[in-house]
């Protein structure tokens, strides 16, 4: 199906030329989803993904010499590349799904440490399917949820975040919104910039959060490297609407007017898994169809990664053609 923007108002535009264009997607061949699914559990060492989770997974893919899943992870999402900062890796969709969370649980250790950062049940995978009696716009809402990073007011955002689709929407809505970051950035003023680099801004609170450090309440927008590397854009959509960023309104509508022409939307199917580089991609949700009194509602999993300059899709030989 085409790709479009959407802008403030939920309508569907035609994508921009400046919108890069999506990364191939890739693959977990049958053979080496079952072989994870062998040597991998759903085992959890407080919130992380066990330590030998994580070697039986690297280990189990090096050994299948399936060099096209890890080189494409790198190419896409690797932290020393300037990739798209996403990727969507297709699962055998015929698996059931404790063994679709274990094998993207396994793709996840490819790029990091997988872990959880809001605890549920101490599962890696938290969501579950969606309400019409949640908050509209939450996660497992059946609204439209503005484009945002996961957890923008702690001292540690989190270096990925991915969605596994258990069950599509039967309503055929709930696309997954995708927002560059850095280039939405790059083209603001440099006044507006330089507001966004204050440390006062506001969203929500950050309670109980694990893996992130401590809350960081108020925040800059625009957190620079002092290094000079890629700068981490604390954005969430809800900004604009918290009290305590009145002073800044003008210029928080001004980078979500810009965001727009940023982003765009992909439809994920049952047994795919999307990962974002949350230093570069923000996310978000078109609107669900409406609530069917049969039928099943979409199933929407959720987990974390912690970036791990050691890992296979980070260290991985980089394949140039031509």
């Amino acid at each position: 199906m085409p790709l479009h923007t959407f802008a403030a108002a939920g309508r569907p535009t035609q994508r921009t030329a400046e919108t890069a264009a999506d990364p191939v997607p890739l693959t977990v061949p049958r053979r080496l989803a079952g072989a994870l699914a062998q040597v991998c559990t759903l085992e959890m060492d407080g919130h992380q993904w066990s330590a030998g989770n994580v070697t039986a997974a690297r280990a189990a893919v090096a050994a299948a010499g399936d060099l096209a899943l890890v080189t494409g992870l790198r190419q896409q999402l690797a932290r020393d590349l300037d990739g798209p900062g996403w990727a969507l890796v297709t699962l055998p969709p015929e698996f059931a799904d404790e063994d679709l969370q274990v094998v993207s649980a396994a793709v996840l250790a490819l790029i990091g440490k997988p872990f959880y950062s809001i605890e549920q049940e101490g599962r890696l995978w938290i969501g579950g399917p969606s309400s019409p009696h949640r908050d509209a716009a939450s996660f497992g809402g059946f609204g439209a949820q503005p484009v945002h990073v996961d957890a923008p007011n702690v001292e540690h955002v989190p270096d990925y975040t991915s969605l596994l689709v258990l069950r599509p929407d039967p309503g055929d809505g709930g696309q997954t919104l995708l927002a560059d970051l850095q280039s939405t950035a790059a083209g603001m003023t440099e006044a507006d910039r330089g507001v966004l680099r204050r440390r006062e801004f506001f969203e929500g609170r950050a309670d109980r959060l694990l893996g992130v450090g401590a809350p960081l309440l108020p925040f800059p927008i625009l957190d620079e490297d002092p290094a000079g590397g890629r700068p981490w854009i604390r954005w969430a959509g809800k900004l604009l609407h918290d009290s305590r960023n009145q002073q800044h309104l003008p210029v928080l509508r001004r980078f979500a007017a810009a965001i727009d022409a940023h982003t765009h939307s992909v439809a994920v199917g049952r047994g795919q898994l999307l990962i974002a580089d949350q230093q570069r991609i923000a996310h978000g949700r078109t609107s669900l169809g409406p609530p069917r009194s049969s039928g099943h509602p979409r199933c929407l999993l959720q987990a974390k990664i912690c970036h791990d300059m050691f890992a296979p899709a980070q260290t991985a030989p980089v394949v140039r053609h031509g």
